[in-house]
Protein backbone atom coordinates (compact mmCIF):
# COMPACT_ATOMS: atom_id res chain seq x y z
CA UNK A 1 0.00 0.00 0.00
CA UNK A 2 2.90 2.41 0.67
CA UNK A 3 4.66 1.75 -2.40
CA UNK A 4 1.65 2.57 -4.35
CA UNK A 5 1.38 5.84 -2.71
CA UNK A 6 4.80 6.56 -3.21
CA UNK A 7 4.24 5.96 -7.33
CA UNK A 8 1.41 7.95 -7.12
CA UNK A 9 3.31 10.85 -6.12
CA UNK A 10 5.90 10.10 -8.77
CA UNK A 11 3.42 10.03 -11.62
CA UNK A 12 1.96 13.07 -10.07
CA UNK A 13 5.50 15.12 -9.89
CA UNK A 14 6.17 13.93 -13.69
CA UNK A 15 2.35 14.75 -14.93
CA UNK A 16 2.89 18.13 -13.39
CA UNK A 17 6.55 18.48 -14.45
CA UNK A 18 5.58 18.33 -18.41
CA UNK A 19 2.72 20.45 -17.82
CA UNK A 20 5.23 23.32 -16.51
CA UNK A 21 7.32 23.10 -19.19
CA UNK A 22 4.55 22.89 -21.82
CA UNK A 23 3.07 25.97 -20.05
CA UNK A 24 3.00 29.41 -21.05
CA UNK A 25 1.43 30.69 -17.97
CA UNK A 26 1.60 29.28 -14.67
CA UNK A 27 -0.05 31.26 -11.47
CA UNK A 28 0.54 30.53 -7.86
CA UNK A 29 -2.69 31.30 -6.10
CA UNK A 30 -4.00 31.59 -2.45
CA UNK A 31 -7.27 29.74 -2.09
CA UNK A 32 -7.53 28.93 1.71
CA UNK A 33 -11.87 29.35 2.59
CA UNK A 34 -12.73 28.98 -0.77
CA UNK A 35 -15.49 26.28 -1.21
CA UNK A 36 -15.25 23.40 -3.19
CA UNK A 37 -18.23 24.07 -4.96
CA UNK A 38 -16.82 27.74 -6.09
CA UNK A 39 -13.70 25.93 -6.63
CA UNK A 40 -15.34 23.93 -9.23
CA UNK A 41 -17.10 26.69 -10.95
CA UNK A 42 -13.84 28.42 -11.07
CA UNK A 43 -12.31 25.63 -12.86
CA UNK A 44 -15.33 26.15 -15.24
CA UNK A 45 -14.66 29.36 -15.54
CA UNK A 46 -11.18 29.32 -16.56
CA UNK A 47 -11.20 25.76 -18.77
CA UNK A 48 -12.38 27.67 -22.03
CA UNK A 49 -9.13 29.99 -21.54
CA UNK A 50 -7.30 26.36 -21.49
CA UNK A 51 -6.23 27.31 -18.25
CA UNK A 52 -5.97 24.30 -15.39
CA UNK A 53 -6.14 24.92 -11.60
CA UNK A 54 -4.35 21.98 -9.38
CA UNK A 55 -4.17 21.98 -5.67
CA UNK A 56 -0.92 20.02 -5.10
CA UNK A 57 1.72 20.00 -2.23
CA UNK A 58 4.69 23.13 -2.40
CA UNK A 59 6.88 20.00 -1.92
CA UNK A 60 5.81 17.83 -5.07
CA UNK A 61 5.38 21.31 -6.99
CA UNK A 62 8.78 22.23 -6.29
CA UNK A 63 9.80 18.56 -7.46
CA UNK A 64 7.78 18.81 -10.49
CA UNK A 65 8.95 22.47 -11.16
CA UNK A 66 12.83 21.45 -11.18
CA UNK A 67 14.66 22.10 -14.48
CA UNK A 68 11.48 24.11 -15.81
CA UNK A 69 11.23 27.69 -16.35
CA UNK A 70 8.87 27.99 -13.22
CA UNK A 71 11.22 26.95 -10.83
CA UNK A 72 12.37 30.15 -9.66
CA UNK A 73 8.51 30.84 -9.07
CA UNK A 74 8.36 27.89 -6.45
CA UNK A 75 11.45 28.85 -4.79
CA UNK A 76 9.62 30.22 -1.06
CA UNK A 77 6.08 28.82 -1.43
CA UNK A 78 4.39 27.83 2.06
CA UNK A 79 0.52 27.19 2.76
CA UNK A 80 -2.39 25.93 1.03
CA UNK A 81 -1.82 27.01 -2.77
CA UNK A 82 -3.26 25.96 -5.63
CA UNK A 83 -1.06 26.35 -9.24
CA UNK A 84 -3.03 27.98 -12.41
CA UNK A 85 -1.49 26.51 -15.32
CA UNK A 86 -2.47 28.02 -18.57
CA UNK A 87 -1.49 26.28 -22.62
CA UNK A 88 -3.46 29.25 -24.73
CA UNK A 89 -2.54 32.88 -24.84
CA UNK A 90 -1.31 34.27 -21.68
CA UNK A 91 -2.86 37.61 -22.11
CA UNK A 92 -6.11 35.64 -22.11
CA UNK A 93 -4.75 33.42 -19.54
CA UNK A 94 -3.98 36.37 -17.13
CA UNK A 95 -7.66 38.52 -17.97
CA UNK A 96 -9.27 34.84 -17.35
CA UNK A 97 -7.40 34.91 -13.85
CA UNK A 98 -8.04 38.41 -12.93
CA UNK A 99 -11.43 37.69 -13.34
CA UNK A 100 -11.64 34.77 -11.06
CA UNK A 101 -10.27 36.75 -8.70
CA UNK A 102 -12.58 39.12 -8.68
CA UNK A 103 -15.51 37.10 -8.70
CA UNK A 104 -14.55 34.59 -5.90
CA UNK A 105 -12.94 36.64 -3.08
CA UNK A 106 -10.91 33.73 -1.18
CA UNK A 107 -8.86 33.51 -4.37
CA UNK A 108 -6.29 35.60 -4.35
CA UNK A 109 -3.33 35.45 -6.89
CA UNK A 110 0.28 35.98 -5.66
CA UNK A 111 2.65 35.54 -8.57
CA UNK A 112 3.17 33.65 -11.43
CA UNK A 113 5.11 33.55 -14.48
CA UNK A 114 3.77 34.47 -17.67
CA UNK A 115 5.82 33.93 -21.08
CA UNK A 116 9.00 32.57 -18.39
CA UNK A 117 8.86 35.83 -16.82
CA UNK A 118 7.94 36.66 -12.68
CA UNK A 119 5.29 38.58 -12.68
CA UNK A 120 3.38 40.16 -9.22
CA UNK A 121 -0.29 40.13 -9.07
CA UNK A 122 -0.29 43.68 -9.70
CA UNK A 123 1.68 42.75 -13.26
CA UNK A 124 -0.55 40.02 -13.94
CA UNK A 125 -3.65 42.50 -13.41
CA UNK A 126 -2.37 44.79 -16.11
CA UNK A 127 -1.44 41.74 -18.61
CA UNK A 128 -4.56 40.83 -18.43
CA UNK A 129 -6.40 44.53 -19.64
CA UNK A 130 -3.95 44.31 -22.75
CA UNK A 131 -5.59 42.82 -26.45
CA UNK A 132 -4.72 39.62 -27.37
CA UNK A 133 -2.07 39.03 -29.88
CA UNK A 134 -4.75 38.93 -32.62
CA UNK A 135 -6.15 42.15 -31.72
CA UNK A 136 -2.28 43.83 -31.24
CA UNK A 137 -1.69 42.48 -34.96
CA UNK A 138 -4.56 43.88 -36.35
CA UNK A 139 -3.85 47.53 -34.37
CA UNK A 140 -0.37 47.10 -35.81
CA UNK A 141 -1.56 46.42 -39.58
CA UNK A 142 -3.81 49.42 -39.24
CA UNK A 143 -1.59 51.93 -37.83
CA UNK A 144 1.07 51.08 -40.42
CA UNK A 145 -1.79 51.13 -43.40
CA UNK A 146 -3.16 54.66 -42.50
CA UNK A 147 -0.01 56.68 -43.29
CA UNK A 148 0.99 54.51 -46.20
CA UNK A 149 -2.59 54.71 -48.00
CA UNK A 150 -2.21 58.35 -47.23
CA UNK A 151 1.22 58.71 -49.11
CA UNK A 152 -0.55 56.49 -52.13
CA UNK A 153 -3.30 59.22 -52.36
CA UNK A 154 -0.95 62.21 -52.02
CA UNK A 155 1.56 60.42 -54.63
CA UNK A 156 -1.43 59.75 -56.41
CA UNK A 157 -2.68 63.05 -56.60
CA UNK A 158 0.92 64.78 -57.49
CA UNK A 159 1.03 62.04 -60.98
CA UNK A 160 -2.55 62.81 -61.46
CA UNK A 161 -1.82 66.72 -61.61
CA UNK A 162 1.68 66.02 -63.64
CA UNK A 163 -0.36 63.80 -66.19
CA UNK A 164 -2.75 66.85 -66.69
CA UNK A 165 0.40 69.27 -67.05
CA UNK A 166 2.13 67.41 -69.42
CA UNK A 167 -0.98 66.70 -71.58
CA UNK A 168 -1.91 70.27 -71.41
CA UNK A 169 1.67 71.38 -72.64
CA UNK A 170 1.56 68.30 -75.53
CA UNK A 171 -1.75 69.82 -76.74
CA UNK A 172 -0.58 73.56 -76.58
CA UNK A 173 2.85 72.38 -78.58
CA UNK A 174 0.20 70.38 -81.15
CA UNK A 175 -2.41 73.06 -81.61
Amino acid sequence: MVEKHYKDKAALVAELHDKLSSASTVIVTEYRGLKATDMVKLRTALRPSQIEVTVVKNSLLRRAAQGTPSEALVGELSGPIAVAIGFGEPAEAAKALSDGAKSFEKFNVQKGLVEKMLVTDEQLVAIGKLPGKEAMRAQAVGALQGPLAGLVFTLQGVMTAFAGTLQAKIEKESA
